[in-house]
Order: C-alpha cells, then structure tokens, then sequence
C-alpha cells in the first residue's frame, strides 16, 4: 500500500466533507498524514488518518467587500500562507516521502509541496466549485456571483462586454506576478482551486452550476454524510408535533444579531416550531424573551433535526445545503458570503429550496418561503432527484478509486524510460 498526505483547511465546512474520502483511503491500507487545526484532531483520528497540527492556525475569516478586492486579498493570504507552510513542512515531507498529495482546493501549499516534491498532487473542492471556464459559458453570473464584482468600476464600465471577466483577470494577474513571482493565464483555477490532473468535486455534476464548463480532469463523486459526533444536550423532549424548522448559519457567519431576530419576527405565529443555531457570538439574552415553541442553542445537533425538519433556513455553506440533500428537506437559503451565493443559485435552479435575496429582505418573506418549500411537493421532489445524483456518483468509494488509480498511473510514467 502507498502513502498520502492531505492538507486541509481547519474549518468544520472544510473537515467534515473530507472524512469518508479518508476513511475509505486508510481502510484500503494507506496511509495519511492529514494537517489540520488541533480542533479537529480526534474526527480526523477516527478516520483512520494520522492527525498532524499546523504550526499555527491557518486563519481563514471573512472579509466583507466583493469583486477584485475581495479576491486581491484572498490570493493575498493564501500566497502568504503557502510560503511559511512550505517552508515549515518541507524536509518533514520529504522526509516521510508520500506517494501523492491530496489537498484542499485552497490550499495552494498542498499544490506546491506535490510539485517540490514530484508526486501526484490531487484537489478537492470542500466549497462549492468555481473554475474561470465558468466565466465563457456566462461572464454575467461569474462577475455577479463569483467575483461578486457588480460594483467594480471596471466591470460596472465595461458590463455586457464578453471580455470584461478577461479585463478583471488581467489586472489580479499582473499583481499577483508582481507581487509573488507567479505567471498564469487562469489565476482563479491555479490559486484559488488549486487545479491538479486530478480535481474531486463532493457533488453531482447534475447539481453543479455550470456543470459542462468543467472538464475530464474534474471528478464529480457525490456526496455522503459521515457520522460524527454532535452536542448530546439539545431538549428532543420540547418537540410538540408542529412542523419543525431548523436554521443555522453555520460556524463563521453566525454573528448575526438582526438576521435572528428577523427570524424570530418571521415566525411569531406559532404555527411552526423553531430550533436556532446561534454560535457564540450573539448571547442569547440578546433576542429577548422567547416562545416556549422557540428554542435557542449556541450549537445544536445539526444531522438529528435535520432528519426531524420540515424546512432548513441557511446560510448556504456546501456542506450544510448537502447534508440537506441527503435527507431530502429543502431549504430558504440566506447567502451571507462568497461560494455561499453559488450554493443559493444551485438550490434555487435545481427546485430544491428558495434563495432569498437581498439583504433587507423582510420577516414575512421568509415566513412565506419556508411556507412554500414545506407544504409544495415539488421541492422535497426535487431534493429526492438530487439526493439520487448524490448516490449514483459513486461517493468516497469512486474518490478514493480515482485518487489510487491517479497516483499509480503517474508512478509508472515517472518509471518510463
């Protein structure tokens, strides 16, 4: 059996799509070395892989603006990330000698360390997938919803033009060649998704936008939902019988005081019940005194209400609107940032749920989407359509077939005379 290493990024949106790939890799036999934050050390353990701690966290947040800035500092950081950890990682890499790289598509290190090394590297999305062939097939969605750039100056110029995605790119080219030494033609497939001969997408090419823009080295393996282990304190008891509906934003975008009072306004009837993630950013107190059909956690076990909801209000993360899918409920999806905004229009095209626009969207339209997506059969139909494109990809079992295959096939080109 052969060796790998993954370098993750230390984010729960990040790990959790991750360890079914993992755990059907070491359950063959190989062995992983997977880096990540010291949070995630006992999941990644479970799966059967060899934890390793980054030396420091890597520091992924949020940066709230659109368009070329945005995207300025993103390469920005994962450029400067890449450097120290190349640098603090190399000679042990080298040392335990891997026979391929697996990486997150941010992780541009995973991507140069392969390449220092000479071994196959292999990318997966852990996000919704963006490539830059996006752009030729609808330069207007990948401007708006991509780069998020419809108020760039340039784009607002240039906007019905078929080269202004082109324009934009140029401009991140030429500062990223400056700035660190990197020539490409494709900045958001070579930085920002770390584009190897192998690339694993964990959905179905039905459910990914813009699926023929993406070619033979982009494998689409589904998605499955591993067990882990969830707070054991939430109060199944208060459940009355009322249709439930489930909304949490997830673990970086939940310092969201208004948008949870929104919520609580948009279902003060009583005709539904609610449970609510809230994180620990927002204190409880802050939301005032609540309904006894209302209940309020910092953190709540996601998988079992999901499985008991009738509607999920989101933030539109890839693994929350996946998990989602698995088990059939359809969505309100609420993007608060980046990919979060192709997972909406993913919900939204593929009929699973409703992207609610805007961000002075009122109460009474969520309480009327949740409204439309519980009681309309054709949303948990279409999510039953999905779910199936889900199985039939073929999941880690097909990811970690193609992953085997990838490293052997390169190995013996490496051998040819």
């Amino acid at each position: 059996m052969t060796k790998g290493i993954y370098f993750g990024v230390d984010l729960h949106g990040h790990v959790n799509p991750t360890l079914g790939l993992i755990r059907e890799l070491t359950e063959r036999g190989e062995q992983i070395r997977y880096y990540s934050g010291e949070t995630f050390r006992e999941r990644i353990e479970a799966a059967g892989a060899t934890f390793v701690a980054y030396r420091e966290p890597l520091g992924f947040g949020t940066h709230n603006a659109g368009g070329i800035e945005t995207f300025l500092v993103t390469a920005d950081f994962i450029l400067n990330r890449s450097g120290r950890i190349v640098d603090a990682v190399l000679e042990e890499a080298r040392a335990w000698a891997p026979d391929y790289i697996v990486h997150d598509a941010f992780c541009y290190w995973g991507k140069e360390l392969a390449q220092r090394l000479g071994v196959p590297g292999i990318s997966v999305f852990a996000n919704f997938a963006f490539i830059d062939e996006m752009a030729e097939v609808d330069p207007e969605f990948f401007m708006e919803y991509v780069l998020r750039a419809g108020d760039d100056p340039v784009y607002a110029k240039n906007k019905g033009r078929t080269d202004v995605y082109r324009r934009l790119e140029a401009k991140l080219t030429k500062v990223i060649a400056m700035k660190y030494g990197i020539h490409t033609s494709q900045v958001i497939n070579d930085i920002f998704c770390g584009k190897e001969k192998l690339n694993i997408a964990p959905t179905s090419r039905e459910f990914q936008l813009y699926g023929q823009a993406f070619d033979d080295s982009y494998l689409f393996a589904g998605y499955a939902i591993e067990p882990r282990t969830e707070p054991d304190d939430f109060p199944f008891e208060w459940l009355d019988g009322r249709p439930l509906v489930y909304i949490a934003l997830g673990t970086i975008f939940n310092d969201a005081e208004q948008f949870y009072k929104k919520c609580l306004a948009a279902f003060g009837s009583g005709e539904v019940q609610v449970a609510m993630s809230i994180g620990h950013q927002v204190p409880p107190e802050r939301l005032g005194e609540l309904p006894d059909y209302i209940i309020v956690r910092a953190h709540m076990p996601q998988l079992a209400l999901l499985k008991r909801a009738s509607a999920f209000v989101t933030h539109g993360g890839s693994n929350s609107i996946h998990e989602s899918l698995c088990l059939e409920i359809p969505t309100v999806v609420v993007p608060q940032s980046f990919d979060q905004f192709m997972g909406a229009i993913a919900v939204e095209r593929a009929g699973t749920g409703i992207f609610l626009r805007g961000e002075d969207w009122q109460p009474s339209e969520l309480a009327e989407a949740v409204d439309r997506v519980r009681t309309e059969p054709s949303y948990r139909e279409a999510c039953a359509r999905i779910h199936r494109s889900l199985e039939e990809a073929g999941g880690p079992t097909r990811a970690a077939d193609a992953i085997i295959a990838h490293a052997a096939s390169e190995r013996g080109k490496a051998l040819q005379p």
